[in-house]
């Protein structure tokens, strides 16, 4: 049986909400900002097919697909393939900043993972924060670019 990854990380942004939503939702800008942890991204907004790597030596398919939305408040994705579960986006205004909450819940499902998730679970969460540290230097100037451009 696959073994559950909890992992909730909180970040502010110093960009409009409308604009950083836009960004998160939208996954297929994932590898123009999310860089290098994301290769590819596609599908329809809705349905997305993504390939993505952190700092271990293997990379991760999965889809997602939309299936709650609030915006510009928070968005649901259910994912499947290499790993399976859910993740929650939460995009507040606080202190005059735009604060990220993200809840991924996820079961990795490729057998060499599942197998070694209990053993390995510290250097998986180490993956994990350093693939988020690359979303917290990306997402921000993407965000005030892509806010400034909608002024224009």
């Amino acid at each position: 049986m696959a073994s559950e990854n909890v992992f909730v990380d909180e970040w502010d942004v110093d960009a409009p909400q409308q604009a950083v939503y836009e960004t998160l939702v939208e996954a297929r800008t994932y590898p123009d900002w999310w860089k290098p942890v994301y290769i590819s991204v596609e599908g329809d907004g809705h349905v997305t097919h993504h390939h993505f790597k952190g700092r271990l030596p293997y990379t991760l398919r999965v889809r997602s697909e939309l299936v709650e939305e609030d915006p510009p408040n928070r968005f649901d994705v259910e994912v499947d393939g290499d790993l399976r579960g859910r993740g929650t986006w939460t995009v507040t205004v606080r202190d005059g900043k735009t604060h990220v909450r993200w809840d991924w819940i996820v079961f990795a499902d490729r057998p060499l993972l599942r197998y070694l998730t209990p053993i390995l679970r510290p250097a998986f969460r180490a993956n994990h924060n350093w693939a988020v540290a690359r979303a917290r230097e990306g997402l921000e100037p993407y965000s005030r670019a892509r806010a400034a451009e909608e002024r224009i």
